[in-house]
C-alpha cells in the first residue's frame, strides 16, 4: 500500500507492484538484450570471416588446370587411382577445368600466403582495439576482407604475385579480429556469462568452415554464377551485408548504446569484473619462460598439431579431387565432416578431462599427457595408414575423419595446459606458442607443394606428405610425454601474493574458465586459424 510513496529514482523493477508487472508488456529491446544481439552478430561475423579464409582451399581445385600441369590424364603415373565416380568410359570432371597452370608448390605458396600476414597482427589487435574501439576494428576488418574477397577472381587474373599479396593482406586484416572480440566482450559480458557468450562466438568459426566446404562444392559443380568465382562473390557480399547490421546495432560499450534498456545497462555494469587499481602489473619473466621445459613442451606439441592440421586443411581438397577423384560436391561434404568430427571431440575431451580432475583418478599432468597423446599419436597412426589404403576411397575418408576426431582431443590436452602452467601469464605463453605454431601456416603447404611438384603429384608423392605429418605428430607427442607438465611453474606464482579470500577464489575460477575458452577459440579456430 505504500509503494506510491517510494522515491521516483528507485529502479522500475523495485517500485512496480507484482500485479502491474504481470500485466505490463516488455518492449522489444527488453525482450532481446543488446549483449545477445552483439553475441549473435559476432557469431555471424566470425563465421563469415572463416568462409573467406578457407574458401580458397576448395576453389583452388577448380581454378587450376590439372591436365596442363600433369600432362594428359591418360598419361599420368600408373599408380593413379581409378575414377569410381565416372558415369561412362570417357572420364570427365564434374566441373569446368581451370585455366591457371599453377604448380603444386605455387599453389602451396598461395594457400599459405594468408598466414604470412596473419602471424604478425594478433598482438597488435589488442592495443588497436583499445585506441580505436573494438567495434570498428572487428567490423571494419571483416568488411575490408569482404571487399578483398570480392576482387579475388580479378587478382587471380592479374597473376600469382597479386594473388599472394591479396591473401597476405587478408591474413593481416583478420589477425586483429580475435583480440578485438575479447576487448569488446570484456566491456559487454557479465562475468558469469562470459564463457557462454564466447563459446557461442567460437562455434561461429567452425560453422563458417563447415558451411563453406559443401556450399563451394555445389557452386562449382553446377557452374552457378560462372563456377568458382561465384564462391568469392557470395561470401564477399554476405560479409558486406553483415557489416551494415554490425554498424547499426553494435556499440563499443553498453553506455554508448542508445537503445539498450536501463535494466540491462545497470545489470551489465554491476556484473563486470572490477580491476584492482592498487595492484602493480608484474614484469614478465622472459628468461625463465624461455628456459622452462614445460613451456617448450606445450609449444612443441602445439607446433606439431598445427602442422598436421594446416597441411590437411589446405591440401585435403586437392588430394580428394586429384588422387581419389571425388566429385567437387562430395569433396566439400567430406571436408565439412572432418571439421565436424574435430568439434565433437574437442567438446567431449574438455568435459572428460574436467570429470577426471574432479574424480582425482589421475594427476593433472597425467590427464594432459593422456589427451595430448591421443591428439597427436592418433592422427599419426591414421596418416601412416592412408597411403597403405591406397585407392580404397572410403576407408581413406574414414581414416582422415578419424585423424581429426583424435586431434580434437587437444581440448583436454595442450589447450588447458597453458592455464595450468601459468594462470596469470597464460595469454603471454599462448601468444609465444601461437606465434611459433603460426609459421606452419605457410611452411606446411609449401613443403607439401614441393613434394607434389614431381611425379605429377601421384600417390607416391602424396605418401611423403602424409609421412611427414606423421613424423611431426609423433615427435610432438614424444616431446610432450617426456617434458610436459600441468603444474604451476614457480616463476608464474606471485611470491608476495596474500592468501586468497573465498571471493578471490571464485573470481579466479571465473577468470580461469574465461582463459580456457579464449585459448579454445584460438586453438580450434585457428586451426582454422592455426589449428
Amino acid at each position: 500500500m505504500g509503494y506510491q510513496h517510494w522515491p521516483a529514482n528507485f529502479s522500475e523493477e523495485i517500485k512496480t507492484p507484482l500485479l502491474e508487472k504481470r500485466t505490463k508488456k516488455k518492449s522489444l529491446r527488453e525482450r532481446i538484450p543488446a549483449r545477445y544481439v552483439l553475441t549473435f552478430l559476432t557469431f555471424l561475423g566470425l563465421g563469415i570471416q572463416y568462409t573467406q579464409r578457407v574458401n580458397l582451399n576448395v576453389t583452388m581445385v577448380a581454378m587450376v588446370n590439372s591436365t596442363s600441369i600433369g600432362g594428359m590424364e591418360n598419361e599420368t603415373s600408373t599408380d593413379e587411382c581409378p575414377n569410381i565416380f565416372a558415369t561412362s568410359t570417357n572420364v570427365t570432371r564434374d566441373y569446368k577445368e581451370g585455366k591457371y597452370t599453377w604448380s603444386p608448390s605455387t599453389q602451396g605458396v598461395i594457400l599459405g600466403a594468408f598466414y604470412y600476414g596473419y602471424v604478425f597482427t594478433p598482438l597488435l589487435g589488442g592495443r588497436l582495439s583499445e585506441l580505436l574501439g573494438a567495434k570498428w576494428l572487428l567490423g571494419g576488418g571483416i568488411f575490408f576482407t569482404s571487399l578483398l574477397t570480392l576482387i579475388t577472381p580479378m587478382a587471380a587474373e592479374w597473376g600469382v604475385g597479386v594473388m599472394v599479396a591479396l591473401r597476405v593482406i587478408v591474413g593481416a586484416a583478420q589477425g586483429v579480429n580475435s583480440a578485438s572480440m575479447y576487448a569488446m566482450f570484456s566491456r559487454w559480458a557479465p562475468t558469469h556469462e562470459r564463457s557462454r557468450l564466447l563459446s557461442i562466438c567460437t562455434i561461429g568459426q567452425h560453422v563458417g568452415t563447415i558451411i563453406t566446404m559443401p556450399t563451394s562444392g555445389f557452386l562449382i559443380q553446377y557452374d552457378v554464377g560462372g563456377g568458382w568465382p561465384s564462391v568469392f562473390y557470395l561470401f564477399g557480399m554476405i560479409g558486406c551485408l553483415w557489416f551494415v547490421f554490425w554498424v547499426c546495432l553494435v556499440y563499443n560499450t553498453p553506455a554508448e548504446h542508445p537503445r539498450i534498456s536501463k535494466a540491462e545497462l545497470i545489470y551489465i555494469q554491476q556484473h563486470l569484473p572490477q580491476t584492482s587499481a592498487g595492484r602493480k602489473s608484474r614484469p614478465i619473466p622472459w628468461g625463465k619462460i624461455l628456459r622452462s621445459r614445460a613451456v617448450w613442451a606445450v609449444t612443441v606439441a602445439k607446433f606439431a598439431g598445427t602442422w598436421g592440421f594446416t597441411c590437411l586443411l589446405t591440401k585435403l581438397p586437392a588430394y580428394l579431387a586429384d588422387v581419389l577423384h571425388f566429385p567437387i560436391q562430395k569433396n566439400g561434404l567430406i571436408n565439412a565432416s572432418v571439421y565436424t568430427a574435430e568439434i565433437l571431440a574437442m567438446f567431449m575431451s574438455g568435459c572428460s578431462s574436467d570429470y577426471l580432475r574432479k574424480k582425482n583418478w589421475l594427476s593433472n599432468t597425467n590427464i594432459r599427457k593422456l589427451f595430448e597423446t591421443f591428439a597427436l599419436l592418433g592422427p599419426a597412426v591414421c596418416m601412416v595408414l592412408v597411403p597403405i589404403m591406397g585407392c580404397n576411397h572410403w576407408p581413406v575418408v574414414v581414416l582422415i575423419v578419424m585423424s581429426m576426431f583424435f586431434y580434437g582431443m587437444v581440448g583436454g590436452g595442450d589447450i588447458p595446459a597453458f592455464v595450468d602452467i601459468a594462470p596469470e601469464l597464460a595469454g603471454t605463453i599462448f601468444g609465444l606458442a601461437n606465434g611459433l605454431a603460426g609459421t606452419t601456416g605457410f611452411l606446411s603447404p609449401l613443403i607439401a607443394g614441393i613434394f607434389l611438384d614431381s611425379d605429377h603429384g601421384g600417390m607416391h608423392q602424396w605418401s611423403k606428405v602424409f609421412y611427414t605429418s606423421c613424423g611431426i605428430y609423433a615427435a610432438g607427442a614424444v616431446f610432450f610425454l617426456l617434458f610436459g607438465s600441468a603444474e604451476p611453474e614457480p616463476w608464474a606464482v606471485s611470491e608476495d601474493e596474500p592468501p586468497a579470500s573465498p571471493g578471490d577464489l571464485s573470481r579466479k575460477a571465473s577468470v580461469r574458465s574465461d582463459i580456457e575458452i579464449s585459448l579454445s577459440i584460438h586453438a580450434s579456430g585457428s586451426a582454422t586459424t592455426w589449428r
